[in-house]
């Protein structure tokens, strides 16, 4: 027989109940937009390199793509951002200052990085 009063939701347990303060979701979000730097970036690159438009700057990863293991790639640009992020998550409470400071070093680099592809899309490309 249903009650007819409150209905509660077996499922929510208000004593676990996750609260994450205002610094812990901006690690969150910028490990995400790490994130999708990372794999746009990578996209954009081995695109670029197959139109023969541009080349690598990072030597590793031109030794990688010499080497035609685009996979392998694509997984380091997937893993290291969620090795950041961890890595930042964990030291969140002792290294406050590291932590926004490396983020957000990381963030400024990388949308220099996409400026310089929406710059060789943009010549090459479009024009």
């Amino acid at each position: 027989m249903l009650n007819s009063g409150s209905v509660s939701n077996p499922f929510e347990n208000k004593e676990t109940k996750l609260t994450l303060t205002l610094f812990e979701k901006r690690i969150i979000m910028a490990t995400i937009m790490i994130l999708v730097f990372n794999i746009i970036d990578g996209s954009l690159t081995i695109w670029g390199i197959r139109l023969q438009l541009i080349e690598e700057g990072n030597p590793l990863m031109q030794l990688l793509i010499a080497k035609n293991l685009i996979p392998l790639i694509m997984a380091i640009k997937i893993l290291l951002p969620i090795i950041l992020g961890t890595a930042c998550w964990w030291i969140r409470n002792t290294s406050r200052g590291l932590v926004s400071f490396g983020l957000g070093g990381v963030l400024i680099i990388y949308w220099f990085i996409m400026m310089v592809h929406v710059h060789w899309i943009y010549t090459t490309i479009i024009l």
